[in-house]
């Protein structure tokens, strides 16, 4: 595995409300840098980032997971967190430890409950956002 240094990692916490495509974008990102050979999607149970059985079957994220993509000579950490509100925590924590957020919003529900609460922590953390958090 090849080693970075510190200057070369970034974290970003993927935060939004449950349903929004967080893991699925995940998935994407995995694949177009080439760190996966295929496109997994969450209605399959395919996605690198759940792949704890319950996860599978209810098709959401309960905790998070890291998975990592390489850019431009970067290492790139990517956070995939819970969007409902009985795992917000997991999320909250993500970004205690994210350098930025990547607020995802479902194209028609728009900004729900959680995109909010996870807008407002990362915010609070003066994180650097992509999204309408």
């Amino acid at each position: 595995m090849k080693v970075y240094d510190a200057a070369s990692i970034g974290n970003v916490a993927v935060v939004g409300h449950g349903g929004s495509g967080k893991t699925q974008l995940n998935s994407a990102l995995l694949f177009d840098s080439g760190m996966v050979n295929r496109l997994g999607l969450v209605d399959d149970g395919t996605t690198v980032t759940d792949s704890d059985k319950e996860e599978i079957a209810r098709k959401h994220t309960r905790s998070a997971s890291l998975a990592y993509a390489e850019w431009n000579e970067t290492k790139i950490n990517l956070i995939d967190t819970p969007g409902f509100g009985n795992f917000f925590a997991a999320a909250h924590a993500a970004l205690q430890v994210a350098d930025a957020a990547m607020v995802v919003v479902d194209g028609v529900a728009g900004v729900e409950v959680q995109t909010e609460k996870a807008g407002a922590v990362a915010e609070a953390l003066a994180l650097p956002r992509a999204g309408p958090g």
